[in-house]
């Protein structure tokens, strides 16, 4: 662990310093989302629309984390299993719940203590501690942490995630291994298209309560996230060696981009067709786009990726998680009553909206950095000795 002072931060491991900086991006992504969406979808603070529907389409950032995600995952059990033979389950149960379960907790059982919960959110609250949030309405009034919804979906996959690394060990190829990835990986796009067709006709708002938040509709991107792992491990030298080329990277630059487009303009093909766009988008076409561009991203030297590893990028990154959970909540209590005071004196949401999301972010990350050294770090000490 980096941390040598109590002050210290435990960062995270360098060994992919890019990534830091795309998941910084990721994060902004995120809380700009929910800042919009707070703002102009529940508190009525009056937003120009084309900026809502722009802002509101930049939606793709989770499954940026969900990618990554899968990819740390699927990294440390690939090297368990080639150093030592094993997945080693409980090391890898163990790294999981002290990683993520304390501060979950921690913030979880606080809102539910200082707010006045409906009779719905106390029959959820149960389902809120057990990680399934996901399976149950999203509405305020239902559920407390309502964006816990993608936290629950990670740990239902990560049950399941030894006995697919059981499968592909069994496996003799690596070709039938990436086969069989690409093959689970597919089957989230088939259950989202069975249930769209199955059901139809849909109202936007039901089918992204539907497919969007399931954890058996949106899979997907975390098993991308295991075969980038799986293909950086096996094979990064040689897509290294490929990458050297300009052509090739402008031939995996394209998929990317060309994913980015669509999911930046669902309504290309026609409003009738947004909704099938959408159940193509959320998952299938987000995965795509993210393989390419973070596989561009691991094996180049250029500025952008000078720029991405710089050493800030490390220390935000490592404090991402209590910034995720705590950023809702400052949001409602902190940010939105100063909007309104500045909407209220007639001040220009073209200077009101940015400062908000910097006020927000410095004010997630100040109060994720006091997670991170009284619960994260403690609790990390705790798994270094039990996972010893």
């Amino acid at each position: 662990m980096a941390g040598t002072s109590f002050f210290g931060l435990d960062l995270l491991d360098n060994r992919y310093p890019t990534l830091h900086g795309i998941r910084v991006l990721a994060i902004i992504s995120v809380v700009q989302f929910h800042v919009t969406w707070i703002f102009a979808g529940e508190e009525g603070i009056v937003l120009d629309k084309g900026f809502v529907d722009g802002s509101l389409t930049i939606f793709f950032g989770m499954d940026l984390f969900f990618i990554l995600s899968g990819f740390l995952i699927g990294s440390i059990l690939l090297h368990s299993l080639r150093t030592s033979g094993s997945q080693n389950i409980r090391r890898f149960y163990l790294r999981r719940i002290f990683r993520t379960f304390p501060s979950y907790y921690l913030v979880l059982t606080f809102l539910a203590l200082v707010t006045t919960l409906t009779a719905m959110q106390k029959s959820h609250l149960v389902y809120e501690y057990i990680y399934s949030t996901n399976f149950f309405s999203l509405q305020r009034k239902d559920i407390v942490m309502f964006w816990g919804w993608s936290l629950a979906l990670e740990e239902q996959f990560y049950l399941t995630v030894p006995a697919l690394f059981y499968v592909l060990q069994k496996l003799k190829t690596d070709k039938a291994r990436i086969g069989l990835l690409t093959v689970v990986w597919a089957m989230a796009l088939v259950i989202r298209l069975v249930i769209f067709y199955r059901h139809r006709p849909w109202n936007d708002f039901i089918l992204y309560g539907a497919l969007y938040f399931r954890t058996h509709t949106r899979f997907d991107t975390i098993v991308c996230g295991i075969i980038l792992a799986f293909v950086e491990q096996r094979f990064g030298d040689r897509v290294h060696v490929w990458l050297q080329k300009p052509l090739n990277r402008a031939l995996l630059a394209l998929p990317a981009l060309a994913c980015l487009w669509l999911l930046l303009r669902p309504a290309m093909f026609g409003p009738e067709y947004v909704q099938i766009v959408h159940v193509f988008a959320w998952g299938t076409v987000t995965s795509i786009m993210w393989f390419c561009a973070v596989l561009l991203l691991l094996h180049g030297e250029g500025p952008i990726q000078r720029a991405l590893s710089a050493p800030i990028f490390r220390r935000i990154a490592t404090l991402g998680y209590g910034v995720y959970l705590v950023h809702i909540p400052l949001c409602d209590h902190f940010i939105v009553p100063i909007a309104k005071r500045l909407e209220a004196r007639h001040v220009s949401m073209i200077l009101v909206w940015p400062l908000s999301l910097v006020l927000l972010m410095g004010s997630s990350i100040f109060v994720g950095y006091l997670l991170h050294i009284f619960v994260e770090k403690p609790a990390l000490r705790v798994r270094q000795r039990l996972a010893a």
